[in-house]
């Protein structure tokens, strides 16, 4: 994206003769984004960036901040009786709260952008005895006949 000083830029050289490719091998960008900006400035649209379309969203910066205050209660609360919050879980806490139902995927990118990561608990069993574990392994090797691994 160009800034307002190269937009400037580029309209400055079109009007001293320079043709769009010449203009686009020196500001580093392609011949169509220069000659959008010459268009766009011959039709007084000015030289900043449009408004983009497309549908609001419900959640305004200060409703994901309190959204993100009471997640963290929620997290705190679930880690501390040693469990832990799913997305769906959440998923259906934001529908609570805002009144949207969300896909798993877009609560993803709602808890990304207030600031949390997304971590694969990779749990062992309290009773998880590493021994018992590779003793059966070997024992299952010896009485298995036949490959665990079948092709298709």
């Amino acid at each position: 994206m160009l800034s307002i000083q190269e937009r400037k830029l580029i309209v400055r050289l079109h009007n001293k003769g320079k043709n769009q490719q010449t203009i686009a091998d020196l500001i580093g960008c392609s011949q169509p984004t220069v000659n959008l900006w010459i268009h766009r400035s011959k039709k007084k649209d000015g030289l900043k960036t449009l408004q983009r379309s497309g549908r609001p969203t419900v959640l305004s910066q200060l409703k994901l901040n309190q959204l993100k205050t009471k997640l963290k209660h929620k997290i705190k609360q679930k880690n501390a009786q040693f469990g832990s919050v799913t997305t769906k879980e959440i998923r259906e806490f934001i529908h609570q709260e805002v009144g949207e139902l969300y896909s798993i995927r877009h609560v993803e990118r709602i808890m990304h952008k207030i600031g949390f990561s997304l971590i694969t608990p990779r749990t062992m069993h309290t009773k998880h005895d590493q021994e018992t574990v590779d003793k059966f392994r070997e024992e299952f090797k010896k009485k298995s006949t036949q490959s665990i691994w079948v092709t298709k």
